[in-house]
């Protein structure tokens, strides 16, 4: 049975008990947490679970996954847990390419906010955000935006009846409205302003592409990571310098991003962070697999 390494691109919930779980493991969270301070000149180092200056505020959030994601996946992999395909959910990529070795954590820090501000850039002016429509087939979601007119889109596939969909915040309210209306068992608007894996940040790939080629020591990743968007398997430097810009405004679906690792002999899957939502989503994807939050790592060893 294969083992996958899966990331998270934020943490909606904590389990409450992360940090102990890598303290009990000498894990290098804290020592994480400095080296993001002094390369941001944000104090990170005071985080805590129940900290809203860093768990409501959209980069730090993405950063404290990021920090969390590596120092578990350094763990795993010391104590001889190592991956045989890896794939990150989002933003999560930049955690997956960490632990693949095909950048440092450094330079995963300055992407994180290089692609945070790039996006911000690009939609300057704009109210935006995303939503989750859980009920709905994707086809049914698509009716709904081309009936109705809706300038909003499908950004990811979780499960056969879970999407998020992102655009102007006023086009996503509407679109939540109508779902709602059609029957949608659950609908929310998350704490996320910028519409990741939308049209509106097609123009984001240029900049951040310069930015990657002049910033960034691409290497080989050690272990190979499906990729989100189309679920081609990457390994080298080119691939994922593709991958970096596409992650940004390429609808992605995590659904077949499984269902490639299911095909490829994955039993198990380990998630890489904070939390357990990458659990949850998996709940509604069919096949015979495991996935492992943090709190249920000890079992494996």
């Amino acid at each position: 049975m294969k083992t996958a390494f899966i990331f998270p691109a934020f943490i909606s919930e904590y389990l409450g008990n992360e940090i102990q779980i890598l303290e009990s493991f000498s894990s290098n969270f804290h020592h994480f947490l400095q080296k993001a301070s002094a390369i941001t000149g944000d104090d990170y180092t005071g985080f805590s679970l129940d900290n809203v200056h860093y768990t409501e505020d959209e980069l730090r959030s993405q950063m404290i996954s990021y920090i969390f994601s590596c120092s578990l996946s350094d763990v795993l992999i010391k104590k001889g847990l190592e991956p045989d395909f890896m794939a990150g959910y989002s933003m999560g990529l930049y955690a997956a390419l960490y632990t693949g070795g095909a950048i440092d954590f450094n330079e995963g820090i300055r992407l994180i906010i290089q692609a945070f501000l790039i996006s911000k850039s690009v939609i300057k002016g704009v109210n935006s955000g995303m939503g989750s429509i859980i009920g709905l087939t994707k086809s049914e979601i698509s009716e709904l935006i081309e009936k109705n007119n809706i300038k909003a889109e499908i950004a990811n596939t979780n499960s056969i009846h879970s999407h998020l969909v992102t655009g102007p915040k006023s086009t996503v309210n509407h679109l939540l409205s109508k779902a709602r209306a059609i029957g949608a068992l659950n609908i929310s608007l998350l704490n996320v302003s910028t519409p990741y894996h939308s049209k509106l940040l097609n123009n984001t790939q240029d900049e951040f592409q310069q930015f990657i080629s002049e910033n960034t020591q691409l290497q080989q990743s050690k272990y190979p990571i499906i990729s989100a968007i189309n679920q081609r398997v990457i390994i080298s430097e080119e691939e994922i310098g593709k991958e970096l810009t596409n992650n940004l405004y390429k609808r992605i679906n995590w659904m077949e991003t499984f269902n490639k690792a299911i095909s490829m002999g994955v039993g198990q899957f380990i998630e890489c962070g904070a939390g357990k939502s990458l659990q949850k989503i998996g709940r509604f994807i069919p096949g015979d697999f495991t996935v492992y939050p943090m709190n249920k790592i000890l079992g494996l060893f």
